[in-house]
């Protein structure tokens, strides 16, 4: 690959065939960027997508000889079956477009002008998708802090998935720096005067998030690394220039900024779109991130019962049950979540549940997520900030339980907070 972007040198043929290959490759995955940042994008997107879905199927029926059926909507899940199925058909199309390209183009030495298009148009692709990621960092809503079933639950019970967003999402602070550090090398891609550092930074950025999806199974590994190659030929522009500052501790010359082109009228519409887009952008998701960031912190929006609660006494059609772990009525745990409740058996079976509240008429309806049929109907009594009592039915069966509401701080992981000194390190 070429290293100098205003150097008129003859490339070797190798070096022509992989900036075609590459060329083509990284427009094709790319596509359909910059619309799809745009208002009313999200078409064009969706009109993309089903398009390359449509043309996976039969690749996978036919030639990977795939019969089961695929998963379409991966809910965000960007490592489905479908989603590599794609990448073989970009790479696939990208090689063959590639070799018509350099059967029937003899003439060109180099391809320098149109590398320079390539490293502006990767800039701003990969600068907007890590302000997007930065962003949800800022405003911490990418993750979130382990609530309450989260804390009642066992280290093993947890993914390598679900252990890195607690991890992530329990500090702040930490998950805001990591936004803080997108959100700089977003800056500065924007910026031909400052790209060098843009893609350094965004390369290092995005390895480590590559490496922490690969090692902890999150469905980003292709987008990640796909962010993370892009940094790299933005890099690769730059190549002489690291080399001689880097390794040989040679001077470097300044960068020459080559206009892209020569029409003043056409290079002030290049500015104004760039300056609309970029605003439209940080704007729109900066808004709405902060909404959400909003909404998820506003304790108003908490259920009126949220709490952990553990169960003193439990009587099951008038007749008392001791706290066996052999019993598979009695209740030992009920936790109301913020979006869910969960009821704790006494062997450790949780049972996940709709809550609706009515603080009116001093109601709970817990409701089977899966099986609507399963419902429990209680009144509830509240003394004091600790005791809950509830009693009601589920189908013919009548219930009546106290509960002893544990608070949140009681955890170590909430209580522990942050200290300055550590005569010893307090690794539990």
């Amino acid at each position: 690959m070429p290293t100098g972007l205003s150097a008129d040198i003859s490339w070797s043929k190798p070096n022509k065939f992989i900036f075609r290959f590459i060329w083509i490759y990284t427009l094709l995955y790319t596509f359909p960027f910059p619309f799809n940042f745009l208002p009313f994008g999200q078409y064009i997107t969706q009109w993309t997508d089903q398009f390359w879905k449509w043309l996976a199927l039969p690749v996978a029926r036919h030639l990977f000889h795939i019969t089961d059926n695929l998963t379409l909507q991966g809910r965000g899940s960007g490592d489905t079956s479908l989603d590599y199925i794609i990448i073989f058909i970009l790479l696939t199309m990208a090689l063959v477009a590639a070799l018509i390209w350099t059967l029937t183009d003899r003439k060109h030495n180099h391809y320098n002008t149109l590398f320079r298009y390539q490293v502006v148009y990767l800039r701003y692709y990969t600068a907007l998708n890590l302000f997007v990621y930065a962003i949800v960092k800022i405003f911490p809503t990418q993750f979130w802090e382990p609530s309450l079933i989260d804390l009642t639950r066992s280290f093993g019970e947890l993914s390598p998935m679900g252990l890195l967003w607690k991890f992530m999402g329990y500090s702040e602070a930490y998950v805001r720096f990591a936004g803080i550090a997108e959100a700089l090398a977003c800056i500065f891609l924007l910026f031909r005067n400052t790209e060098r550092l843009g893609a350094l930074i965004g390369f290092g950025v995005m390895l480590n998030v590559f490496v922490m999806n690969m090692s902890y199974d999150v469905p980003v590994k292709l987008f990640s690394f796909h962010l993370m190659f892009a940094c790299g030929i933005i890099l690769i522009a730059h190549f002489n220039a690291f080399l001689h500052f880097f390794i040989q501790n040679k001077t470097v010359l300044s960068q020459q900024n080559i206009p892209y082109t020569s029409r003043k009228t056409t290079r002030n519409a290049g500015y104004i779109f760039k300056t609309i887009l970029i605003l439209y952008v940080i704007t729109n998701y900066s808004i709405s991130s902060h909404i959400r960031y909003r909404k998820n912190h506003d304790t108003a929006l908490l259920p009126a019962l949220y709490g952990i609660y553990n169960t003193d006494d439990f009587m099951y059609n008038r007749d008392t049950l001791p706290p066996l772990l052999t019993d598979p009525i009695r209740w030992k745990q009920l936790i109301v979540d913020r979006n869910s409740a969960v009821i704790i058996k006494m062997d450790d079976t949780k049972i996940y549940m709709k809550n609706h509240t009515d603080t009116t008429q001093q109601r709970l309806t817990l409701t089977h997520f899966r099986d609507a049929a399963m419902q429990y109907h209680f009144r509830y009594t509240r003394i004091g900030d600790s005791i809950l009592m509830l009693r009601g039915i589920t189908g013919k069966d009548s219930i009546r339980m106290t509960l002893n509401k544990k608070d949140r701080k009681d955890f170590l992981l909430i209580n522990r907070g942050f200290h300055w000194i550590n005569e010893y390190p307090f690794n539990r």
